[in-house]
Formats: C-alpha cells, structure tokens, sequence
C-alpha cells in the first residue's frame, strides 16, 4: 500500500512539474485548427455526427445502454465459462500422495512409491521425479509409516510438447489401476493457499455413524464428472494385539497384570538393561526375543511368563491374545466430531462440481444431530468476495466523494459514477469474447482499476463542458465542441491502457535473458482475466464517455442553466 501511494504521488509530481517543462521546451504553438466540418478530420466528423444523432435520441441511447448492460450480463449466466477463485495455470509442480492402509509398514510404503514412480517415469515431459517414504501429507500432522509423496518437476514451459495438465491428466488414469492404497494427485498452486475445491465436513457424535455416513457421501460423489482424487480423514483405527488377561488364573499362579504386561512388553518391545559407551557416545543395550520369535500370535501365545513357583508357564494359560482395532484420532471444529471429505476437480469447473455435488447430495437422509457442511475454496470464494464487494463500495464512495468537491454538483457526480457501473458491460463482452473465467480476484482488481481510469476521462469531458458554458455557449453547442475537443486526449488514454495491457492479455513477453519473445507465459494465464476485463472495460467506457456522458449532461441540465448546480 504504502509502494503504491509513492507511485501515485511521484505520477502526480511528474504531470504538474516535469511534464510542464518538457512540454515548455520541445512543443510549439500551432494555428487553431479551421472549425468547418469539411477540414475536420474524418473521425472527428464521424464522431460529431454519432454524438449529435445521440442528443437526437436521449432517451433511446441511456435505455440501451443499460438494456445493454443487462443483456450482457444475463448473456454471460447463460453462456459464460463461469466463476473462479484463482486461475487455473499450467503447473510446473505436481505431487502424488499415497496413503497406504493404517499399520502399514515402510517397507510397503516403500513398494507402492515405487510402483508410482514407475509410472511417472514413462512421461518425458519430466525432468526430476522425488520420492520420500513415510512423511506427512497435505492437512496431517506428523509423518507416518503408511504415507508417501512422491514430487515431480516438469522441464521447462519453452522445452514442452503439450500442456502439464494433459500429463497430470494421464498420469492420474494410470494410477487409478493402482490398487492397495489411496492416491490423491496435486498440482502446485499459485497464489496463496486454499482449501480444496470440494470440502465436505460431516459432523456428528458417534464416529462409527459418522463413518457410515463419508462412505455414503463418497458413494453418492462418484457418480459426479470432474470430480477426482476422492478421499477422507476418517482416521481407520490402527490394528491392535489386544492381551485379555484371566485375573483368577493369574492370582492363582501368583501372577498379576503388571508382571504379565512387564513380560510381554520386553519380549516384543524390549527392555533397556544399561548403557554402553564408546568415547563419547552412548548406546543403549536392549533385550528382546529374536525377530522370527515374534512374528505372530502364536509366537505371542507361547511366549513364557516366570511364575513365583519358578515353573514359566505359557501366555496363552493366563491370558486370551486377539486382534483388534484400537481407536483413531478424533477431529474437532467449534467442539464437534468433524469427518471431512475433500477432492480436486479435473477439466472442470470447481462451481459447476461443486453445484453437482450438492445436488446429488440433497437427498441424502441424515440422522438427528449429523449435518453436511461445505467449506474449503467455496469458503475462501465468499470471502473473497465480500472483501471486494467492501472495497469497491469503499473506492466508488471515495471517488464519488471527491467528485462531489470537484463540480459541486450531485448531477454531474452521478452522471460520472453511472459511466463507472455501465462498463461493467465491456468486462462481461470480453469474459465471453475471450472463453475466459470471471475470477474473483484478478478479474475483481481489473473492475476496481478500471473504475479509476473511467473516472479520468468521464472529468477530462465534463471540466471542458462547464468551462464552455461559463463562457455562455449554448448546452448543445458546449457538449458537442466539448467532444471534439477532448475526444484526442480520452482516446490516447484509453489507446495507451490498452496497448499496454494488450501484451499480458494475450501472453506475449520478452525474455530478456535468451534476448528472444515468449508467447503463452505463464504470467498471462495468471494475469489475463484481470487485463481483459481492462481492455474492454475501458474500450466500452470510452464510448460511454464520449456519447453517454454528453446525452446524460443534456438530459440532467436540459433546464437552460449554465451552471452546475447543487441539488
């Protein structure tokens, strides 16, 4: 904020003070150009003619810019590629994240990140392919011995043969034929983080109705197109060896639950007996049964207890040993049992998935007390949301503010701030020329900027009108000298905005470093809905402030006075 305040105030610096004294120096007065017609230029005399014609009809040309503005819209709900948080970039990055069964050891952990590489291998459009064994995944904590990651970079964008999306897009069908474990591919991100596209919390008290009903939700999920990379957080409880011992055999024997449980934890665990030191380096020594003594329950079963009669009896005399499941991990939000379910979205709209998702979820029976949340970019969209629709009210009363002190006017205020709202139809034509998202965010920066630059011009024209008609020239004859005048400084703002955004629109860039142009960078798929909306916002808002503005003077001031007046 602070960086761009010193820009605004060194651009305003250099207009009043540099741009005088360069002018001062290097231009010369020319005669006043003829004012007949016929020496006009033809674009003059072409935009004279549309500007009179559209005093003519006043009424007609403020109802179809706003029926225009109208259409465009309802056009773009029906016709447009839709709504999106961020942009959908080609990625240089992607993960694969492989989650095994509770319990599983690195070992296999270890096979199926390697089945996964094998796989990724076979794409040459890699360059580096990283796999690591048992650390923690996206949203968990700590590593475990049933998670792996395995990373992969692209080569560089001007080396590629076909988009990264389409590779990911292969990659993912050959490792659904992968089976015995859950695999879930990302790609990097741009931007700062967000949930996942689908994020579905399901809340309730007992887990196992709550695992009941994410295995419900997956079920009725997967019947929905674009929607990959299904999973949940229901922790599946790790199998357990559950030692039930007989306390009236034990007390019989002169046994009691702690020796027995001492015992079978050194067998299996083992037992610290000292410390072994080597200069300066400790080791600690521990007794246990060798590795095949303790392989299965049987092993477990035989394993000898020392009793005070001094005569070892077996475990299985004292105790029943069963395998079980222990319990997993609980997961809180504002103190409720939450199970989340998450999945990206492939060649698709996230809202339009989003939408399917919902639907095919309305029908869904829940018992009393559980209920169905959605959160993840869906959340952060809203946010986002809010948070623009706050600044653009604030930036629109700040100007109106100042425009207001400026003319002294609520007419002429109003006229200005109605150009802002109508250029909305020149962002929406160019969503749908373009086949481009509207993004919430750079597509919602481009609205505020443009709002800016709309201002401009829309004071350039009207500070001329008011000065024409102090000098007690007809309103007519003021609007229509007014255009003239200042319709070579309106479209050099708008040539030059455009120009200028025209290279990030269309993804044309320079690399300075191999000195050689770049079409279809990544900066313009990150960038290009913010400038497009510019481009033909402004190209819109141009035609808005050379007729609209002028026909909303006539209709507002068409009393006779020649003044503006405070109403």
């Amino acid at each position: 904020m602070i960086k761009k305040f010193k820009l605004v105030a060194y651009s305003l610096l250099v207009a009043l003070v540099i741009n005088p004294v360069l002018c001062a120096a290097f231009m010369k007065i020319k005669p006043a150009p003829a004012k007949a017609d016929e020496k006009l230029p033809f674009i003059l005399r072409s935009y004279r003619w549309l500007l009179e014609k559209s005093l003519d009809h006043r009424v007609l040309v403020i109802g179809g810019a706003f029926f225009s503005l109208i259409l465009v819209i309802v056009g773009y709900a029906l016709i447009g590629k839709g709504v999106e948080l961020f942009a959908d970039t080609e990625p240089n990055q992607a993960f694969v994240e492989i989650k095994a069964p509770e319990g599983a050891s690195l070992d296999n952990s270890n096979k199926l990140a390697l089945a996964v590489e094998a796989i990724i291998q076979q794409e040459p459009q890699l360059k580096f392919v990283i796999g690591e064994v048992g650390v923690a995944l996206s949203g968990e904590s700590g590593g475990q011995s049933n998670q792996s990651k395995v990373s992969m970079d692209f080569v560089d964008r001007k080396d590629r043969n076909e988009n990264s999306n389409l590779v990911l897009g292969r990659i993912r069908s050959a490792l659904s034929t992968l089976a015995g474990a859950e695999i879930k591919l990302e790609k990097q991100k741009n931007g700062p983080p967000t949930g996942p596209p689908v994020n579905i919390e399901v809340s309730g008290e007992d887990m196992q109705t709550l695992g009941a009903l994410v295995d419900r939700v997956k079920e009725l999920m997967n019947g929905v197109p674009g929607l990959v990379d299904i999973k949940d957080d229901f922790s599946k409880a790790k199998p357990e060896i559950m030692v039930r011992v007989d306390r009236n055999k034990a007390t019989l024997l002169g046994l009691s639950t702690a020796e027995i449980s001492n015992t079978v934890k050194a067998a299996i665990s083992g037992s610290k007996l000292g410390v072994y030191r080597e200069g300066k380096d400790e080791y600690d020594i521990v007794a246990r049964l060798p590795e095949q003594r303790r392989q299965t329950l049987a092993d477990i079963e035989s394993l000898l207890i020392p009793t005070i009669s001094g005569v070892p009896i077996p475990l299985s005399t004292v105790a029943r040993i069963e395998l079980e499941a222990g319990t997993g991990a609980i997961r809180h939000i504002d103190q409720k049992r939450v199970v989340t379910i998450s999945a990206n979205t492939f060649n698709r709209n996230s809202n339009e998935v989003l939408k399917d998702v919902q639907s095919h979820l309305a029908d869904l029976n829940l018992p009393g007390g559980y209920k169905i949340d959605f959160s993840g970019e869906t959340e952060e969209q809203q946010n986002a949301i809010a948070f623009l629709s706050k600044a653009f009210i604030a930036g629109v009363f700040l100007i109106a503010m100042v425009l207001l002190t400026q003319f002294n006017s609520v007419r002429q205020m109003l006229i200005v701030m109605t150009t802002v709202l109508l250029s909305l139809t020149g962002v929406f034509i160019g969503l749908i020329v373009t086949g481009m998202l509207f993004g919430i965010i750079m597509t919602g920066i481009g609205v505020i900027s443009l709002a800016g630059v709309v201002v401009n011009n829309a004071i350039v024209l009207i500070d001329y009108i008011n000065q024409l008609r102090k000098d007690n020239i007809q309103l007519r004859d003021a609007l229509v000298q007014a255009g003239l005048v200042r319709f070579r400084p309106v479209m050099l703002t708008a040539l030059t905005t455009i120009l200028g955004l025209l290279p990030m629109a269309v993804g044309i860039s320079f690399d300075f470093r191999h000195f050689a142009w770049e079409i279809g960078g990544e900066s313009a798929q990150w960038w290009g809905s913010m400038a497009v909306a510019v481009i033909f916002g402004l190209a819109v808002a141009t035609l808005l402030t050379l007729v609209v503005i002028p026909v909303l003077y006539s209709l507002s001031h068409s009393d006779g006075s020649k003044n503006a007046e405070l109403i």
